[in-house]
């Protein structure tokens, strides 16, 4: 049993994505394709990431689950190079990945048990709901570094403001309702988040691509969207404003 992938991008920056706040969990694979969910040892971040069997040139798998530490899948996902076609196999006691291109290359990582601890995905009702373009939203949040540590997002209508506050100065980003900017809300939303925290949930988001951000004020915050064939979320606890 195996699983192929031809292209690669999408797989490993969702590895990558994931990693950098989960260092071990479970991967869940069935018929639907494959999953994961824990949160950060802070509780600070939820992931919840499934990637759909139609996205994989092969999938044949029988339906399991293993543990895996993810810092040292990172590391052999960020080895692939351009053009290389991905097998992924499974036995009782590791992970086979295998990398064929100019260059055929085999890696053996060991399977580690992880405590299976019930997660329960927030049923939040979301006040207010942006979705803004990818590379907007990361030049914005480049902005609120130069003087804050954290950062006050603010919706209402037909608006999304971007703001941050430091002993050096103060930033605030205005995105108007338009082709690159949705706002859908029918009250003002104010919430504060770790600035470090979102700026790496939304790293692997393509540039071109939209992110979707549902609020509720004072509140945890969902961060959603697609690498690739894959869908990842993420649950952002906030900050007292």
């Amino acid at each position: 049993m195996a699983i192929e992938l031809k292209k690669t991008d999408s797989w490993a920056k969702a590895i990558n994505a994931i990693s950098t706040f989960i260092s071990e969990g479970n991967f869940r694979f069935n018929d639907s394709g494959i999953s994961f969910k824990a949160i950060d040892p802070s509780q600070i971040v939820l992931v919840d990431y499934s990637i759909a069997k139609s996205s994989f040139d092969k999938y044949s798998i029988e339906p399991t689950y293993v543990g895996v530490d993810l810092v040292e899948l990172n590391k052999i996902m960020s080895r692939i190079l351009q053009n290389d076609r991905m097998t992924l196999d499974l036995t009782e006691n590791e992970m086979s990945i295998h990398f064929q291109g100019e260059l055929s290359r085999s890696f053996r990582l060991p399977l580690i048990d992880v405590s299976e601890q019930e997660i329960n995905v927030p049923s939040t009702k979301f006040d207010a709901t942006v979705e803004i373009n990818a590379r907007m939203f990361k030049e914005s949040l480049k902005d609120a570094a130069l003087f804050g540590s954290s950062v006050v997002l603010r919706a209402k209508a037909n608006q999304f403001m971007i703001e941050a506050r430091g002993s050096s100065g103060t930033l605030k980003t205005v995105a108007k309702e338009a082709k690159n900017v949705i706002v859908k809300t029918n009250s003002e939303v104010v919430s504060k988040y770790s600035l470090n925290f979102l700026s790496n949930i939304v790293k692997e988001a393509d540039p071109d691509s939209k992110i979707k951000l549902e609020l509720k004020g004072d509140a945890p915050m969902k961060v959603s969207y697609s690498i690739g064939g894959s869908t990842i979320q993420f649950h952002l606890a906030h900050m007292i404003l």
